[in-house]
């Protein structure tokens, strides 16, 4: 193997291994009391990486409207409560006491008390590489403090090492903060006219900072919303973004998104199908004008979609034909390309 091909496979490797899933509880309170139990499962389906997450959607009473959510056809994802002492790397995790499983990638270890819940680390399985053990050894990360009900949030630091193998063993320090908040209460809307109420929502956004890797040293950004309602223990819902940046917000080396959602939904598309409209766009980042280059119909049209899922520009699509986004405010946004049943999207970032 190369050493580019070895570096694109360390991008992905430490990309992945950064999605640690809190999975907390059910009511409308989260307490020690009601955290999953060993043994608890569910079968959550693989959905559009795409789906917005309604950012902006918080407070009481309000409404997250998934009624349109589209599945990718044949992908699930089993989601398991493990006995940390007996589940896989038990060794490099010896204080922890219960392990969340996600199925084919990767298991996050964690105690609690009656104060607060805290985070050991995270395995990443990699078939090729072996697996990718982050361990928050020097300082456990707290991910919540009881009670947790809508308004409430922690803070905290966290310290240890991600161990990964790059050709030798490699061991590099890592150091991060996390901010967590239950930032909405209120109703769920799921395809065949599913209505889920009293959900409360879940928000944690933590950076990691890995120094030494290969790539240099890297800044990883999770911000993560997990749905609850008071009929279970495991989130109903999940919706992940994970970047990958050189530290200080510099270059963007990747970025990935994960949604889990435990209700079928009766809308699926093809892994191949989500891939088929191809273009590029550019500038981006871009402050006044995108263009798209890309092989296109007649029929092809283009969206701009916020983060609280709104659309705020529409347009027909002509190859290298200039976009106005200047009247935009700055931040992310979804662009999504239609192309005869066929629909693709990425990030595009205003400046």
């Amino acid at each position: 193997m190369s050493k580019f091909d070895k570096t694109k496979k360390m991008k992905r490797t430490l990309l992945l291994a950064t999605l640690a899933f809190s999975f907390l509880g059910n009511a409308q309170s989260l307490t020690s009391a009601n955290e999953p139990t060993i043994g608890e499962t569910s079968n959550m389906y693989l959905c559009d990486s795409f789906t917005v997450n309604y950012a902006g959607i918080t407070g009481s009473g309000v409404t997250w409207d998934y009624s349109n959510l589209v599945g990718i056809t044949g992908q699930t994802r089993l989601v398991s409560v493990l006995d940390a002492t007996t589940a896989p790397n038990a060794a490099d995790f010896p204080t922890s006491v219960k392990a969340i499983s996600v199925e084919s990638s990767m298991t996050s270890y964690f105690t609690s008390t009656a104060a607060d819940r805290t985070s050991q680390g995270f395995v990443f399985n990699e078939a090729t590489l072996g697996d990718i053990v982050a361990s928050f050894s020097t300082d456990n990360e707290v991910v919540v403090t009881y009670p947790f009900a809508l308004g409430s949030t922690s803070t905290d630091l966290f310290a240890g090492t991600v161990s990964y193998v790059l050709g030798v063993p490699t061991t590099s320090p890592m150091t991060g903060n996390v901010y967590s908040t239950i930032d909405g209460q209120g109703t769920m809307l799921f395809p065949s006219a599913v209505t889920v109420p009293n959900v409360i929502r879940y928000n944690i956004i933590d950076t990691s900072v890995a120094t030494g890797t290969a790539l240099g040293d890297l800044e990883i950004i999770r911000n993560q919303y997990e749905y609850y309602s008071n009929t279970t223990n495991l989130p109903i819902f999940t919706i992940t973004k994970l970047t990958i940046q050189t530290v200080g917000g510099g270059t963007v080396i990747n970025e990935f998104s994960l949604v889990l959602s435990a209700y079928v939904t009766t809308n699926f598309l093809s892994i191949a199908e989500k891939e088929e409209v191809k273009f590029t766009v550019y500038p981006n980042p871009a402050e006044n004008e995108i263009k798209i280059n890309g092989e296109f119909s007649p029929n092809a049209v283009g969206q701009i979609i916020d983060q609280s899922g709104r659309e705020v520009s529409n347009f027909k699509v002509i190859n290298n034909a200039p976009i106005d986004i200047s009247s935009l405010e700055n931040g992310m946004y979804i662009l999504r390309i239609t192309d005869d049943n066929r629909a693709t999207s990425k990030n595009i970032v205003k400046r």
